[in-house]
């Protein structure tokens, strides 16, 4: 097997499978028309003829030691460029989380044709984001909401690879900056650590025990129904939602549907019904989306936190517990324990 077959399998054993096929399939239908790579690892760039390192050695080190002074002690980083993905392999050592943003397919071909990432990859160690992914946005709100992740957010910044992505990739680093900001700041805003929203979520809680101990408890549902099936398809709102409803249709007897609430009305319309909707907010305006539905078959899972007047307002329901020492000390140990994180997407993801 190849590097670059070891790379890939490693993307497509659950990393990041749409990047993996995205590989595939570019491997077996192009060849690299505008990038090639030498002996030496450094790359050349046809359209603006110029080799990407003018001295590699001096330059990947320049940036290693340059980036490791700036970010002592860091949990993770992100830098724009995979580069010949040497200084990448070089810098995981040293961070729990190292994630690596490029836009272009060739890059990625040539870097891992030539460096082994296979088990910083499987143990996500790096992550790759491919910043022209459709779904780049879902992947980066589930990334930099894992638990070791969003206490750090305001440790974010994006360091670029080296100076011929700083000359020649200057708006494409900017938007990918921009973007991984923008969900930061979805996440952070989301989570909101003021102690009003601390505490009103806590009484949410303390009013939802008892609609809890009627619901249907979190560890029969995982007794009951895990691994009963091949394929699962978690459904958030969105933009782009429209477009995959026809397939989503076509499918949806072949796999189990996980939909965020905010997506319910438009797979009704369309006659899907989803096998679980998530809702986790401690506002009750998301009470909208269920009015006047007769969709009596979904389970709605429901967070612990969600505001006692939607759950009250739903039946056929499940309210569980996050995982999290707070809850865990109500020995309500049958009504846990799930990573719910701070968004709907998150919850929906971690359930299937």
């Amino acid at each position: 097997m190849t590097i670059l077959e070891k790379n890939i399998q490693a993307l497509l054993s659950g990393v990041n499978e749409p990047l993996g096929n995205k590989l595939l399939n570019f491997i077996q239908n192009k060849t690299c028309s505008r990038f090639n790579i030498d002996e030496n690892l450094n790359i050349y760039d046809k359209t603006h003829n110029v080799f990407m390192y003018e001295n590699l050695e001096e330059e990947i080190n320049f940036f290693y030691q340059s980036i490791l002074e700036k970010t002592p002690r860091y949990p993770f980083i992100c830098i724009y460029g995979i580069g010949n993905a040497l200084l990448i392999k070089n810098l995981a050592k040293h961070y729990k989380h190292l994630f690596v943003f490029e836009s272009e397919i060739e890059l990625f071909i040539l870097a891992l044709s030539m460096i082994d990432l296979s088990e910083e990859l499987c143990s996500g160690k790096i992550y790759l984001v491919d910043i022209e992914e459709e779904r780049v946005d879902i992947q980066l709100l589930i990334l930099f909401d894992m638990k070791d992740m969003f206490e750090y957010l305001s440790l974010y910044e994006m360091f670029v690879n080296n100076v011929y992505y700083k000359k020649f990739y200057e708006d494409i680093w900017h938007r990918a900056d921009n973007l991984c900001e923008k969900n930061i700041e979805v996440i952070v805003r989301n989570l909101n650590s003021s102690l009003h929203i601390g505490f009103e979520c806590y009484s949410h809680l303390l009013q939802n025990i008892p609609f809890m101990l009627e619901s249907i408890p979190f560890q029969r549902i995982l007794n009951e129904r895990k691994n009963k099936f091949e394929n699962a398809i978690v459904v958030s709102a969105g933009p782009s939602l429209a477009k995959q409803l026809p397939l989503l249709k076509a499918y949806q007897d072949k796999a189990v549907i996980f939909c965020a609430d905010g997506a319910l009305s438009m797979l009704e319309k369309e006659g899907i019904v989803p096998d679980y909707v998530t809702n986790l907010d401690y506002s009750d305006w998301p009470i909208k989306f269920f009015q006047n539905k007769e969709n009596k078959t979904s389970l709605n899972v429901l967070s612990c936190a969600t505001h006692p007047s939607l759950v009250h307002f739903l039946d056929n329901k499940s309210v569980v517990l996050r995982d999290d020492p707070l809850y865990q000390r109500f020995n309500l140990n049958d009504f846990g324990y799930i990573d719910t994180g701070t968004h709907v997407s998150h919850f929906s993801y971690t359930l299937a």
